[in-house]
């Protein structure tokens, strides 16, 4: 399945930075195919909601699971369907709360407590703007527009911080040095930005008159989430590639602008870098978990139905972890079938350069 990768990423995608989200075009077509009108969808790995919001372009019902509250906020405000006055709220509000930031005198104020834990990852003058912005979004009185604000100020965390990348939790060699009111002008701007990525959004739906189904956004671990048993026609989804990344960790910064720590992620985070990465059981406890979670969904999932899983190989103690071998012989103790899947070559940062496979995988019930 081949999409343009380079290209700008439409609507509300690329609003905000995920690492290994998946490709819209990927979610789009596998939606078109194997999810007629009436299909209930099922992603219980949501992340920042790709699928989420391309079945709510193709008028599904779509439940996502994920375990951090950072990837649901996203998701939620990606699949914002609001009326165009509602839509440029956020932008008057953003041009109203930074200017208003202009005019107060951060450095006389005490930094908040959630602040104060991230302050090594900024310039000082840089982290009280973020603070005194994150104080006035929280005096906005309506619920969802302080929602969405409080995205747009997390959208913009790394790239104001001493981190590398979303990806790359590490502290960045070659420092950028930003001039004091440059995050309240980043601000202001990202929220025009997301008012244009949300009315573009709902002219879609108007224009190809599709009614939306808002997205049900449930925190929990898709290994133990409680779901209705057979429900699910279609289950699409991108779960965690082994040894490859540490959620808990990509979402440092993040998780205080929101009033969380990453204990629950670091609980029920699965296949982490963190976890897997040198031990040499790593095959077997990846096994484990994937068995876990593949049995706990494939209760929801109806008798006719078919499971499209995104999956990426890893590497743990010098030893690659063929993911779509192992999902194969998980759906076939399970009782169904593996009957298709495409697969590429992608580089492979964890290992400083190479290649590993990543898989679209077609089950069925």
């Amino acid at each position: 399945m081949a999409v343009r990768p380079a290209q700008k990423l439409p609507f509300t995608h690329g609003f905000h930075s995920y690492p290994a989200r998946m490709h819209p075009e990927i979610a789009g077509r596998v939606l078109e195919r194997f999810a007629p009108a009436g299909t209930r969808v099922l992603d219980p790995f949501v992340g920042a909601g790709t699928p989420a919001l391309e079945a709510l372009r193709a008028g599904l019902s779509l439940t996502g699971v994920d375990i951090a509250r950072v990837a649901l906020e996203i998701a939620w405000v990606r699949t914002r369907v609001l009326v165009p006055e509602t839509c440029r709220a956020v932008e008057r509000e953003g041009a109203r709360l930074a200017q208003l930031a202009r005019r107060l005198e951060p450095d006389e104020a005490p930094l908040p407590v959630w602040a104060r834990g991230v302050r090594q990852w900024f310039a000082a003058a840089t982290l009280r703007e973020i603070a005194t912005l994150k104080l006035l979004i929280d005096q906005v009185r309506a619920a969802d527009l302080r929602r969405m604000l409080t995205c747009v100020l997390s959208s913009l965390l790394v790239k104001l911080s001493r981190q590398a990348s979303d990806s790359v939790t590490v502290r960045d060699r070659a420092e950028r040095s930003w001039s004091r009111g440059a995050s309240l002008g980043l601000f202001r701007s990202k929220c025009t930005e997301l008012t244009k990525r949300l009315l573009a959004l709902s002219s879609d739906l108007h224009r190809r008159r599709v009614t939306a189904v808002e997205p049900r956004l449930e925190r929990a671990d898709a290994r133990t989430v409680r779901l209705e048993p057979e429900a699910f026609g279609l289950v699409l989804t991108s779960p965690p590639y082994p040894a490859t990344y540490d959620y808990a960790s990509h979402h440092q910064l993040r998780h205080a602008l929101y009033g969380d720590d990453d204990a629950f992620v670091r609980e029920h985070e699965i296949g982490s870098r963190r976890e897997l990465a040198a031990r040499t059981d790593a095959v077997s406890r990846y096994r484990e978990a994937t068995e876990t979670w593949m049995r706990n969904i494939w209760r929801a999932l109806a008798q006719d139905g078919q499971m499209i899983v995104l999956i990426g190989d890893g590497t743990a103690a010098g030893r690659t972890i063929q993911t779509a071998d192992l999902v194969a012989g998980v759906a076939a103790r399970l009782g169904g079938h593996a009957v298709a899947r495409a697969s590429q070559l992608r580089p492979d940062w964890t290992r400083g350069g190479g290649a590993k496979r990543e898989h679209l995988m077609l089950i069925r019930k």
